[in-house]
């Protein structure tokens, strides 16, 4: 299986309600290097447009979980938890894939998408 390339990032906490009750990892960043998952605004906290450039899918990308994993955090960032908790469950379900972290760790797809459904519980933003 070919190997997705991400880059994991701390968005800022204090960007939108839900993210300010969430841990510091809050929430990670999904990209590759020529933006096509659109990293940089995510980094950017412009979560309207992450949302809009991972809206619209190429048939290919349809079940992508690097796709789906950003589209959650637009989703999130904007404060649209039950929007975000869909799209985490479509990665969750979507074919596994190992992606690269920033600090040169692998890490299953699934796994990510599992952690970030956990960081829309409640009880994980009390922490």
């Amino acid at each position: 299986m070919t190997k997705a390339v991400i880059f994991a990032a701390i968005l800022m906490g204090a960007a939108t309600p839900m993210a300010a009750h969430a841990a510091p990892d809050s929430l990670q960043e999904v990209g590759l290097p020529d933006g096509r998952l659109a990293a940089t605004a995510l980094e950017a906290g412009d979560f309207a447009k992450a949302q809009r450039r991972l809206i619209a899918v190429r048939p290919d990308a349809a079940n992508d979980p690097a796709r789906l994993i950003n589209l959650g955090n637009a989703y999130a960032g904007m404060g649209q938890t039950t929007a975000a908790r869909d799209i985490y469950t479509r990665a969750l379900y979507a074919p596994d894939a190992m992606l690269v972290l920033a600090n040169g760790t692998e890490e299953s797809s699934r796994s990510i998408a599992r952690r970030a459904l956990n960081r829309l519980s409640p009880s994980y933003a009390m922490r």
